[in-house]
C-alpha cells in the first residue's frame, strides 16, 4: 500500500514537473512569436513607408518632366500650325529650353529593391496593393527605358543640327539669322512626333502612380 502510495507521489511530482517545463516552453513560445510578430509589423510598415515615399518622389519627378513634356508638345503644335509660313523669332526663343534641353529622367526604385529580397513580401495582407505597386514600378521602369531612348535620338537630332556650336551663340542670333532657317529640330518634333506618344505613356503612368500611392494607409 506504501509503495502504492508513494509511487503515486512520485509520478504526481514528475506530472508537476513536467507541466511547469511545459507551461514554461509555451510562455516562451508565446512571447518569443509576440516579439516577431511585432518585430515584423514594425518591419513591414517600415518598408512600406519608406516606398510611399518613393513612390512620392517618382511622382514629383514626374510632374516636373511633364512640364518639359507640355512645353514640347506645344512647340510640336506651334510648328504644325504654321503651315509653311514663316515663325516668330521670339517664339522660337521661347521654346529654346524645349529643342536643345531635356532633363534627366531618374528613378528610383531602391526601396522597392530591398523590399523585394528581404522575404517580407509574404507578410503582405493587402494582395491588391501589392499587385498595384508591382505593376507601378514595372510601369515606371518601362516609362524611362522609353524617355531615355527617345532623349538619345533627340541628342543625335540636337548633335547634327546645331554642330556643336552652343546654345547661347544659337539664341543670340538675329531676327534675321533665326528665321533664316528651318525652325530648330523641325523633323523630330513635326516629321517623328517622337513627344505626341512619350506624353500620352507620361499621364497614363502619372495617374497609375497617383492610384498607387492613394492605397496606403
Amino acid at each position: 500500500m506504501n509503495k502504492a502510495k508513494n509511487s503515486f507521489k512520485k509520478i504526481g511530482k514528475y506530472l508537476r514537473e513536467i507541466s511547469v517545463v511545459v507551461i514554461g516552453v509555451a510562455i516562451t513560445l508565446s512571447v518569443s512569436y509576440w516579439i516577431t510578430s511585432k518585430t515584423e509589423k514594425r518591419d513591414m510598415a517600415l518598408y512600406m513607408n519608406t516606398i510611399k515615399l518613393e513612390l512620392t518622389e517618382n511622382k514629383k519627378t514626374l510632374d516636373e518632366i511633364e512640364q518639359h513634356l507640355q512645353k514640347s508638345l506645344n512647340y510640336t503644335v506651334y510648328l504644325l500650325s504654321l503651315n509653311q509660313k514663316l515663325p516668330h523669332a521670339d517664339t522660337i526663343r521661347f521654346y529654346s529650353d524645349t529643342y536643345y534641353i531635356f532633363p534627366t529622367f531618374t528613378l528610383k526604385t531602391n526601396a522597392f529593391d530591398m523590399f523585394k529580397t528581404s522575404g517580407n513580401m509574404r507578410l503582405v495582407r493587402n494582395k491588391e496593393l501589392l499587385i498595384s505597386i508591382w505593376d507601378t514600378y514595372a510601369v515606371l521602369v518601362e516609362l524611362q527605358q522609353a524617355y531615355n531612348e527617345i532623349m538619345a535620338i533627340k541628342f543625335e537630332e540636337m548633335r547634327k543640327e546645331t554642330q556643336l556650336v552652343s546654345l547661347v551663340k544659337i539664341l543670340m542670333r538675329s531676327d534675321e539669322e533665326i528665321l533664316k532657317n528651318v525652325p530648330p529640330m523641325y523633323d523630330f518634333h513635326v516629321n517623328l512626333q517622337f513627344y505626341n506618344v512619350l506624353f500620352l505613356s507620361h499621364q497614363k503612368t502619372s495617374t497609375r502612380l497617383s492610384e498607387t500611392i492613394s492605397k496606403f494607409k
